[in-house]
């Protein structure tokens, strides 16, 4: 062997391929013991277990079915009817005049002269001439009862309107819709001018009483007519007020 020691190199090449060797040799060893220990302890899938899903059928009732209403029948409109507005009542006036019996002219007698007796001396002596005034005429005789009556009802025919168109209907009369009527007493002087009035036969409502009398104060009148008597008359009058417009 030479000084330079070529047998201990070789020696130190042997000894180091031995350790390689082992070092992979045991390297080897511990994969496989971990990849023994992996496929150990890995865990297994299990089966899948499909239950049988259950259907829940619930029971429904139908409604009954809906009876068809009948079909409304056309409605008839009943025809119109144009109300003719109601005549003005005309009532009978009572008429409390007492009618004078007519007075029949005095006759006066004739005057007769006085003739003296027959005297056997004729002496003759003027006798005064008594003179007789003329009586004035008579006044026509009054009217017949029935011609007064005739002349107070076209009297009260004029005067009717003229109270009728001083009528007032009251507030509460129109809103209420209320109507009556009341019997007003009142004189008149012949040339139409009104003495006095007041209410003779009232009604149930304030109102109508207080407007009835207001509308026969408020009146002007006429004179009378040309035979009715020239005297002071007095007169009645129904008054209708209603707050409906009839």
């Amino acid at each position: 062997m030479s000084v330079s020691g070529w047998p201990a190199g070789n020696e130190r090449a042997d000894g180091e391929d031995s350790r390689a060797f082992s070092y992979a040799l045991a390297g080897a060893f511990v994969l496989e013991v971990a990849l023994v220990a992996v496929v150990a302890f890995w865990p297994h899938s299990r089966p899948r277990v499909v239950r049988p899903s259950s259907i829940a059928v619930q029971m429904v009732s139908l409604p009954k079915p809906v009876p068809p209403q009948p079909r409304p029948r056309p409605v008839t409109l009943p025809p119109v009817v144009h109300k003719t507005p109601p005549k003005p009542m005309v009532t009978k006036t009572r008429v409390h005049e007492v009618v004078p019996r007519p007075v029949k002219p005095k006759v006066l007698p004739k005057s007769v002269p006085v003739v003296p007796p027959h005297r056997p001396v004729p002496i003759v002596r003027p006798h005064k001439i008594v003179s007789v005034k003329p009586q004035k005429p008579a006044h026509a005789a009054n009217p017949s009862p029935q011609r007064l009556a005739s002349l107070m009802s076209r009297y009260v025919g004029l005067v009717r309107p003229m109270i009728q168109g001083h009528l007032h209907v009251p507030a509460m009369l129109k809103a209420m819709g209320l109507s009556g009527h009341s019997t007003i007493e009142f004189r008149l002087s012949p040339r139409g001018r009104l003495l006095w009035a007041k209410v003779l036969v009232p009604s149930r409502i304030r109102a109508v009483n207080g407007a009835a009398l207001a509308a026969v104060e408020y009146g002007h009148y006429p004179p009378f007519l040309k035979h009715m008597p020239k005297r002071d008359t007095t007169f009645e009058i129904v008054v209708h007020i209603s707050g409906d417009g009839s």
